[in-house]
């Protein structure tokens, strides 16, 4: 894995910057994401476990004198990536994170402020997480060799960090691109800005940024004529109206957070696959080899613990 996406985000950290570029390239090219939280020291997440910045460096030990995250640290740093306006970020900070532009976005952490019992903002902001994206070319490759054309719609199943939304953006491009078979029309959900970012989707990839998923469904729908519409991290909530989209004949391929060997237990993803929406499943292998499927499988098959693979 290379390191541009991480360099990417440590640009925009002014006071860390210097610090997170001179980091070894091995550890920059297994992060995850870059983790900010008052009274502990900066650490660097990923593949092959945590590493803590230290004044010069990084270290595996958690030692007494790791230069710490101070208040005033905190504040300056989410100023920065809210572009110094902070209202005009409200919306995301109520759903817990800043997007701050070419793909890249941090996890908020504080005190919510409640209406109504509904969030309207955060004060005494105490945690940023700096997620890493990435593009990983090929990815998805063994999802069409062993499925096929996609003529049905695809569920990717992963836990946190496992790669799921690098594997829709590989997805995407193949499709649109026409890869592994004719170009089809595709419509990406890029409800925080995570899939697309900076990168090349394909020739016939129409990208819908920031709506919520029902008003993106619907005007995709309506606008767009998409053959395909790919979109990131379902919840109970996105049920109704991608079973509607479904119905109206367009193929969908979405991500849900589901563990290796939990699919089954979920009971959002026995209802998603319950409508027949989704034909195939592709599980990833886990946080240790984030974009990589484990296994592709026949929805049916994806529900019973121990199915086989395609």
């Amino acid at each position: 894995m290379d390191t541009i996406g991480f360099d990417r985000v440590a640009r925009e950290l002014p006071e860390y910057r210097d610090r997170l570029l001179a980091l070894d390239s091995a550890i920059k090219s297994q992060a995850f994401d870059i983790r900010f939280c008052v009274g502990q020291p900066v650490a660097v997440c990923g593949a092959q476990g945590t590493f803590f910045l230290t004044g010069s460096g990084a270290t595996r030990a958690l030692t007494e004198g790791l230069p710490a995250t101070t208040a005033e640290e905190m504040e300056s740093l989410f100023l920065q990536v809210c572009g110094h306006s902070v209202f005009s970020h409200q919306e995301e900070i109520r759903e817990g994170y800043v997007n701050f532009g070419g793909g890249c976005r941090a996890g908020v952490c504080g005190t919510a402020v409640l209406e109504n019992g509904r969030i309207q903002s955060l004060r005494d902001i105490t945690t940023l997480v700096f997620r890493i994206p990435r593009a990983c070319p090929g990815c998805g490759d063994r999802l069409f060799l062993e499925a096929g054309s996609l003529t049905g719609g695809v569920l990717v199943a992963g836990e946190p960090s496992s790669g799921k939304t690098t594997l829709l953006r590989d997805i995407a491009r193949s499709l649109s691109m026409g890869k592994f078979a004719p170009s089809k029309r595709v419509a990406v959900l890029d409800q925080r800005g995570e899939i697309a970012g900076p990168w090349d989707l394909g020739p016939c990839t129409d990208v819908l940024l920031g709506y919520p998923k029902a008003q993106g469904l619907d005007i995709a729908l309506r606008m767009l004529s998409p053959e395909v519409i790919v979109c990131d991290e379902l919840s109970p909530s996105d049920f109704a109206p991608l079973r509607d989209a479904a119905f109206a004949g367009v193929q969908l391929v979405a991500s849900v957070h589901a563990p290796p060997g939990e699919l089954a237990k979920r009971p959002l993803c026995r209802r998603l696959l319950g409508t027949g929406a989704f034909s195939v499943v592709a599980s990833l292998a886990g946080r240790g080899r984030p974009g990589e499927i484990a296994k592709v499988q026949k929805a049916g098959e994806a529900l019973c613990p121990g199915g086989a693979g395609l």
